[in-house]
């Protein structure tokens, strides 16, 4: 069983009317039922990624449950942010239900993932375009 669900960029109060929107994301449920909150989770993660210039980008986010017969099952999060004339941005994550809310537990590492990756490249590019600033620095 596999349901797709296309989320709408979200307009905030920080996106004026010439600004570039919001990523597209795509939400793919494997062996689980589609889940409203899930969703909601995914976009309001989504949203720290406005801060970061990724024009044309786009998500795809898959969560799947695994051993989903048995009482304790496994999540499993990946994300692919994709944004033309980069690398891709890729994480994943296995989490157990439990004391944690496995799936909410799951999201929140992948999207910390692609986060640390963002400002990884973020960084590189800075020191690219002004590299007599950080000389000066050290």
């Amino acid at each position: 069983m596999h349901t797709s669900t296309q989320i709408q960029p979200s307009s905030s109060c920080f996106n004026g009317l010439g600004s570039e929107p919001a990523i597209p994301v795509e939400v793919q449920f494997r062996h689980m039922l589609e889940s409203k909150k899930v969703l909601g989770v995914v976009n309001q993660m989504m949203e720290k990624f406005e801060k970061y210039p990724l024009p044309g980008g786009k998500a795809t986010v898959v969560v799947d449950e695994t051993h989903h017969r048995e009482r304790k099952g496994v999540f499993q999060v990946k994300i692919r942010l994709s944004v033309p004339g980069e690398r891709l941005y890729v994480a994943q994550s296995f989490e157990q239900t439990g004391m944690h809310d496995g799936v909410y537990a799951a999201i929140a590492d992948v999207f910390e993932s692609i986060e640390r990756q963002l400002v990884k490249t973020h960084e590189r590019r800075a020191r690219r375009r002004s590299p007599k600033l950080y000389k000066n620095a050290a």
